[in-house]
């Protein structure tokens, strides 16, 4: 009867792969093979015993059908095959039962599927390094959404539509999210289950890309996308966006008009998210979707009435050149006029200085061709500088919000609160 029961579960479960399944057997459709309830568990508890099977409840799973999570620990498992209602109970061949039964060279072109197949949970993810999520970036056919730590992939609907386009091209990831090694590197982390759904040839390629080291998924992710929670805490781009959106609000209370101009929202610029190759190129787009957030983000009519809006050089000739200010400069000289800087030269360092690091750095990759390059230190500069962007318009935002007028401007708890993070 065990031989019979075990055979039924893997060739039911091994069916329902090769559709793209993964099912697990409900264990009341096992009473066609052994017609008593207490002859079926007992079996069903000795298969687990012997690592042959495995059980998953309604009781402790969203959805018993599918192998979500690892598997319970023996003795608990067996606890609930003598309690719970059979047809709330799904089992599942192991994978060294798996194994005997299937030539596992047909499923070498489907490396996640075949993890599936070998019973590994559905949300249990791989890593990879970010160079993976390139080829769909630079590809128009594909949409890619970046928010701080998750992002969506799929291509496009008029391409999906198109009947011109390769079927193993039509391709998404419903998510993917951010893991970190020990060095807080970034790499994108996926779950079994959404890399399973890739065409062969997408899954050697992301198989391509698996990272060799310990990575481990982030919390934010995992949590929003197995719990549904909201992270408690932000991240330093979210938190820059913020500052600007009240630097905004308290400028209009005060002086009737935005510094900023108003921003466009939606995702994380591709050029700012951390889903990206540590590479010259790449951190040139980084600045250069920086510098436009902040610097060209800035409206120079805000200035107007408030300080002077151009230069006027006198040329040897005798003529004279008048040339309009950068909102970088109109920034400077409108701060030391208006407020009193205990010091003024620690104003300069904290305030303006990592904003005119930022619009030089972005001179090189706007004006000259340069080679690209491949360095871990890229996270590193990155990082410090969103850190020193935010400290910038934290400490404009901290100033301009013990302005009488601006008391009802409400500040969240959470800018001021150590709740910020830098990745």
């Amino acid at each position: 009867m065990d031989h019979a029961l075990l055979d039924a579960i893997a060739g039911l479960f091994i069916d329902s792969a090769k559709r793209g399944g993964f099912n697990g057997v409900v264990a009341s459709v096992l009473l066609q093979l052994e017609a008593s309830p207490e002859v079926l568990r007992s079996a069903l508890s000795k298969l687990v015993r012997d690592g042959q099977i495995s059980a998953v409840f309604s009781r402790v799973s969203a959805n018993m059908h599918i192998k979500r999570l690892p598997d319970l620990p023996i003795a608990e498992q067996q606890e609930l095959l003598t309690a719970e209602p059979l047809n709330e109970i799904c089992v599942y061949p192991t994978a060294s039962t798996v194994q005997l039964r299937v030539d596992l060279n047909a499923w070498r072109d489907r490396p996640f599927s075949k993890a599936l197949l070998l019973a590994d949970p559905q949300l249990s993810f791989r890593a990879f390094d970010m160079g993976a999520l390139e080829r769909y970036i630079s590809d128009p056919r594909y949409v890619v959404h970046f928010a701080d730590y998750i992002g969506t992939m799929s291509i496009g609907d008029e391409y999906f539509v198109d009947s011109h386009q390769p079927e193993r091209d039509m391709v998404s990831l419903q998510t993917f999210g951010l893991g970190f090694d020990d060095k807080r590197n970034p790499y994108v982390v996926v779950y079994l289950r959404y890399l399973a759904g890739l065409s062969d040839e997408h899954q050697k390629y992301w198989h391509s890309y698996l990272a060799s080291g310990d990575v481990r998924i982030s919390e934010p992710y995992f949590r929003s996308s197995i719990y549904g929670e909201y992270w408690r805490n932000r991240s330093v781009r979210n938190a820059i966006v913020e500052e600007m959106r009240l630097i905004r609000a308290l400028t209009n209370a005060i002086w009737g008009r935005s510094l900023f101009r108003n921003s466009i929202g939606g995702d994380v610029p591709i050029g700012l998210t951390s889903f990206l190759r540590p590479t010259a190129e790449n951190f040139n787009r980084f600045v250069m979707a920086l510098d436009k957030l902040l610097s060209e983000g800035i409206d120079s009519k805000f200035f107007e009435g408030k300080v002077p809006l151009e230069t006027e050089t006198l040329r040897p000739d005798g003529k004279i050149i008048v040339q309009n200010k950068g909102t970088l400069t109109l920034l400077e000289e409108w701060l030391l006029a208006e407020i009193v800087w205990e010091d003024p030269a620690a104003f300069r360092e904290i305030v303006i200085r990592p904003l005119r690091k930022i619009r030089r750095l972005r001179q090189t990759p706007a004006h000259t061709f340069t080679l690209d390059s491949f360095s871990e230190e890229y996270h590193k500069k990155r990082k410090q500088l969103l850190s020193d962007v935010f400290n910038s318009l934290s400490n404009i935002r901290a100033t301009f919000s013990k302005h009488p007028l601006a008391h009802h401007v409400q500040i969240p708890d959470w800018l001021d609160g150590g709740r910020i993070d830098v990745f």
